[in-house]
């Protein structure tokens, strides 16, 4: 691991999973795009996850710590909280930067305690506070958070409502936070890529109709509700194709969800792809799911690539989504909704267009992966600075 210079900020960037998701991706692009000459910035986390090597070839240095992992156990908690603090103690950072709870309750306890100058925490969505949660659940959470706010200099919220419910719940005041839209590497998704492989990949039909969901296969994105829509839109299009992107442990519950409902042939699992903007480029819709969703990472992709979506109306979606302009939104849960709004997209293709050039405009403005990054650090010099 090299050394800082003395005239570099040595920041640390804390995350308890480093799998494939939302979260992940905007703390690596963090880490991947600071300015070199003023930023000296290392990665902590489990190093078990899919991510961890992407982690170690963008970081100025990669800490594992073995005991952080979901779920709750005290035993293992205390062993990483013990783990984090002599990590700080030893490497002495300017700047720690949490991700996700437990690495954001942990990490800033830790970061306290080894009296660190300034202590950062992003929140990337409702996780740990969404209402599908049982209350005595969310009240452990609420409370750990609570406690964790006292040590925190200042919060950034990934939309405009996730930091008002911040404030709402007493996890921070109002002036200790502020929201900071989750940067895109648009350069990426603008890159060379071949769709056309993709389609003969997935022997898609010339006029075959594809409607694409990326996430992960878990209870958040709850990728049921789509198969079951998408079973209803199988039946006025009998070319449609739903193409599935991601892996999870609702994987085998899908696979006999859509033997049952007879769709086989009209569905393609496809597990986790890094060929993403490529499967984008075939898709004519983009439905998302989810019960709860911070504004939802593939979501934004999808719009920056000027694909049409659906999605429910929750959380911070809104903010991008803007129902009749730059999407469709429809009531978290109801397949029936969702399955409306597809083919309303699949009926009328040049509405669908409208929405898709509006939604590709307004997610340019506010996603740039630059701009995010530069946001952040600029809140690491002004911390810094008092």
């Amino acid at each position: 691991m090299p050394a800082a210079s003395p005239s570099r900020i040595k920041v640390l960037h804390l995350i308890t999973r480093l799998i494939v998701g939302g979260a992940q991706d905007n703390t690596l692009l963090t880490v991947e795009k600071r300015r070199r000459d003023r930023y000296c910035v290392h990665v902590a986390g489990n190093p078990s996850g899919e991510w961890a090597e992407r982690a170690r070839q963008v970081a100025d240095g990669f800490h594992p710590l073995a005991n952080l992992f979901n779920p709750i156990s005290p035993r293992r908690d205390s062993a990483a909280l013990y783990d984090i603090v002599q990590l700080l103690r030893r490497e002495r950072f300017d700047v720690v930067h949490t991700h996700s709870s437990k690495a954001g309750v942990l990490g800033r306890l830790a970061a306290r305690i080894a009296g660190v100058p300034a202590i950062v925490h992003t929140m990337h969505g409702p996780t740990g506070l969404h209402d599908l949660m049982p209350p005595w659940k969310r009240r452990v959470f609420e409370f750990a958070e609570r406690v964790a706010g006292r040590c925190t200099d200042h919060m950034i919220a990934v939309s405009e409502t996730t930091r008002r419910q911040i404030v709402a719940l007493g996890l921070v005041d109002a002036e200790r936070t502020r929201t900071i839209y989750s940067g895109i590497d648009v350069e990426r998704l603008d890159g060379v890529w071949d769709p056309q492989r993709v389609r003969a990949e997935l022997s898609l039909a010339p006029g075959a109709k594809v409607v694409v969901f990326v996430g992960r296969l878990d209870a958040a994105k709850a990728p049921h509700i789509l198969v079951s829509a998408f079973a209803e839109v199988a039946r006025s299009h009998p070319e449609a194709v739903l193409v599935l992107v991601g892996a999870g442990d609702l994987e085998p519950r899908l696979r006999a969800q859509i033997a049952e409902l007879r769709i086989d042939a009209k569905v393609r699992l496809l597990g986790t792809r890094h060929d993403v903007p490529a499967i984008l480029r075939v898709a004519d819709v983009f439905a998302l799911s989810s019960l709860w969703e911070g504004v939802g990472r593939a979501l934004t992709e999808a719009m920056l690539v000027g694909v049409p979506v659906v999605a429910p109306e929750i959380f911070g979606i809104p903010e991008v989504v803007h129902h009749g302009e730059t999407g469709l939104l429809y009531p978290r849960g109801r397949a029936d909704a969702l399955a409306r709004a597809i083919l309303d997209l699949l009926d009328r293709p040049a509405e669908a267009r409208r929405l898709a050039d509006n939604g590709r405009r307004l997610t340019r403005r506010m996603f740039d992966g630059e701009t995010m990054v530069r946001a952040i650090e600029a809140l690491y010099e002004e911390l810094l600075a008092r």
